[in-house]
């Protein structure tokens, strides 16, 4: 079983390959504003350095949001078109749950930094349930960590890929045209202009 992992939420892109649920390769870049520019060719690369065809991989695991607008897009958008061409499975894992694949505790806080004392967060039980993913404030987080004491991940943390793959394996697969970018929070641009209709 070849699977495909593309992640561009964030400025960090990470692109594995996995064959039976271990890696084979990964490529982890920092390229702000240019993942229209890289992702494909990353791609290209990662499956011409292992010796595989694009026509071998069986399956593809996403990472939906929240993050970057125009990253998230890009990214879900390649994943779409890469499992509906090849008739593939795909399934899609959020940025905040991704983090927290692997690690241990009662409960589980994944955030992502999104500026201006804002956060993107994830509360999840030991077993990965979901409990809330959520645009909050600072003091709202802050709120979080007293009442559940969970183990905190931030975005500088790295994905435990392998255990990513292994926990998806549970998710049904999905219609390609179904899988959509979770913004959680829409861009200030976006956010002025839905108040002027």
């Amino acid at each position: 079983m070849i699977s495909l992992f593309i992640d561009t939420s964030l400025s960090d892109v990470f692109i594995s390959l996995l064959k039976d649920e271990r890696v084979l390769s990964t490529i982890h870049n920092n390229i702000p504003g240019e993942h229209s520019i890289y992702v494909t060719k990353y791609i290209e690369d990662i499956l011409k350095s292992n010796n595989i065809l694009p026509k071998q991989v069986n399956e593809i695991v996403v990472v939906n949001g929240p993050g970057s607008f125009t990253g998230i897009r890009i990214g879900v958008t390649i994943a779409k078109m890469f499992a509906y061409i090849l008739k593939i499975r795909i399934v899609a894992i959020t940025s905040l749950k991704a983090r927290v694949i692997g690690k241990n505790g009662e409960y589980l806080l994944s955030t992502i930094n999104a500026k201006h004392n804002n956060y993107y967060v994830g509360l999840y039980d030991k077993n990965y349930n979901n409990i809330l993913e959520e645009f909050l404030p600072k003091n709202e987080v802050d709120n979080i960590i007293k009442k559940y004491n969970p183990l905190v991940i931030t975005e500088e943390e790295n994905y435990d890929i392998e255990e990513i793959i292994k926990y998806t394996k549970r998710l049904e697969s999905i219609n390609p045209h179904v899988v959509n970018p979770i913004y959680l929070k829409l861009p200030e641009a976006m956010e002025k202009n839905d108040k002027r209709n």
